[in-house]
């Protein structure tokens, strides 16, 4: 069975030369690369993974919005971190609780602590793919003013993940106003992960939970789940 691992480096000789020490393992495996922390928990939401690969400067330099929440989702995976310096010795791996003279080989760790390990995701809710023509607005004085015309890529009676290209913010609010909904009262939500336009070959938008919705709206939510 195919391996999958999700390398988190920021484009450049870092990722590089991660990637290529991947590549050269003598095993079926995948890799997916984001550059960004914050897009860990979008990402694990799509796909099940074994193992996290997170390069340290990559993750010194994030202004993540919740680095406690980042911290949580890593307990539960296998997760090696990993400094690059071209001129000093290549890649060094660090383990969980290891020290920077506990040198990690890349290789041995994805054979003895990824590949036997389960893959797994984070969803919480089962997510029905009903595309809502939604307004989107990150300021509600704004609400006159329109937003920006979107839709939902997929929903739950928890939150949904909406097409976005704008730029946001993990944990600030937003709000949408559901065409299809009888009741056009804007819903509060608060995002918990972006993933940037540009950034992946997957959809970009925000992946957020509903904070507030009258019960009209919620009735009428469920009628399409």
């Amino acid at each position: 069975m195919k391996t999958k691992l999700l390398l988190i480096a920021e484009k450049g000789l870092s990722r590089t030369a991660y990637s290529e020490v991947l590549h050269d393992i003598d095993i079926d495996i995948e890799v997916d690369c984001i550059s960004s922390p914050d897009e860990i928990t979008g990402t694990l939401i799509d796909a099940p993974y074994s193992g996290l690969l997170i390069d340290v400067p990559t993750m010194i330099r994030c202004e993540c919005g919740d680095k406690n929440r980042i911290t949580r989702i890593m307990d539960r995976f296998p997760v090696l971190r990993l400094m690059y310096n071209q001129k000093h010795g290549g890649i060094r791996g660090l383990t969980q609780g290891g020290t920077v003279c506990d040198n990690r080989d890349l290789t041995e760790f994805v054979l003895k602590e990824c590949v036997p390990f389960s893959p797994r995701s984070i969803r919480v809710a089962q997510r029905q793919g009903v595309v809502f023509n939604v307004m989107l607005f990150g300021d509600l004085d704004r609400l006159e003013q329109g937003g920006e015309h979107s839709v939902t890529v997929n929903i739950s009676e928890h939150g949904c993940f909406i097409y976005s290209a704008g730029d946001w913010r993990v944990d600030n609010p937003a709000w949408i106003v559901v065409r299809e909904l009888e009741d056009q009262t804007p819903i509060k939500l608060m995002v918990r992960w972006h993933r940037p336009w540009g950034g992946a070959m997957h959809i970009p938008g925000i992946g957020a939970s509903f904070e507030s919705m009258t019960s009209r709206q919620f009735v009428q939510l469920h009628s399409f789940l």
